[in-house]
């Protein structure tokens, strides 16, 4: 019989870049990915969909150990690496796309093309296609952590000004409007979840964006997700970093149970 570590509460699991080569904190390799996700499935978690965690948020059953399978950014060493992992083991995950990369353009690391997404799509329903933002994954000082992000701050204006209110608010939610209607094309259901860029939110930006359509946000605050949870403050674990071993990301996840 499986072990039963916790109910009624979901660990969603945030990944970015799965690549056998290329290093960064990020960035895992596809054998630890695969070595995760068997550990977690032989101690008995279970992985579910997008659309069965939007109906427990609104009250209904999820089974023992849940976990949500989340991709940040949209690389395509999810589409090379990941998917055809999944689609084997019939396993669920969401990916985060910027829409702003979606036009055939060079990115480093290279990101995922409508045709990937589709192909996705339409082979299994397995995938979930959301948004990581159409063009506001930037900060105006990159090389700044703390460097003040598109999604939350007023950014300067051609004319050498700064936006107003106005002008943050319509930015923000004509954004919104412009990733829901480029993913809605690749995505099963309906579009309306964000992972905030950078983890970086602010409740007028999260206003902004439930105007655009939206009805879920996820964060990068390290807890596990409950009913109890804002959903346009949902919160995520790290599992993407190539110093989190299989057993290691098993702790992880014990150590963050709500009793």
């Amino acid at each position: 019989m499986s072990n039963v570590f916790y109910q009624d509460q979901v660990a969603v699991l945030m990944y970015h870049h799965v690549h056998e080569t290329d290093g960064g904190g990020i960035t895992i390799t596809p054998q630890l990915f695969r070595e995760q996700i068997n550990h977690l499935r032989n101690l008995g978690y279970h992985f579910i969909h997008l659309h069965q965690f939007k109906h427990y948020l609104s009250g209904s059953h999820i089974p023992p150990n849940a976990v949500l399978l989340t991709f940040d950014d949209g690389y395509e060493s999810v589409y090379e690496n990941v998917y055809p992992y999944i689609k084997q083991q019939h396993i669920p995950i969401v990916n985060f796309i910027m829409t702003e990369t979606l036009p055939q353009a060079a990115h480093l690391p290279p990101t995922m093309t409508v045709q990937q997404l589709s192909i996705m799509n339409k082979e299994t329903d397995l995938v979930e296609n959301q948004s990581h933002t159409d063009g506001l994954h930037h900060k105006t000082n990159n090389d700044d952590p703390a460097g003040d992000a598109y999604f939350t701050s007023k950014l300067p204006t051609s004319n050498g000004t700064i936006e107003t209110d106005e002008q943050y608010h319509t930015r923000i939610v004509e954004d919104a409007k412009r990733s829901r209607q480029q993913l809605h094309p690749v995505n099963q259901h309906a579009v309306d979840v964000v992972a905030y860029p950078f983890g970086i939110y602010t409740d007028t930006a999260i206003q902004y964006y439930q105007e655009g359509g939206f009805n879920y946000g996820f964060t990068i605050v390290e807890e596990m997700a409950t009913r109890q949870a804002d959903p346009m403050k949902i919160p995520r674990i790290n599992a993407g970093s190539p110093w989190i071993t299989p057993g290691d990301l098993h702790a992880i996840i014990q150590s963050k149970i709500v009793s």
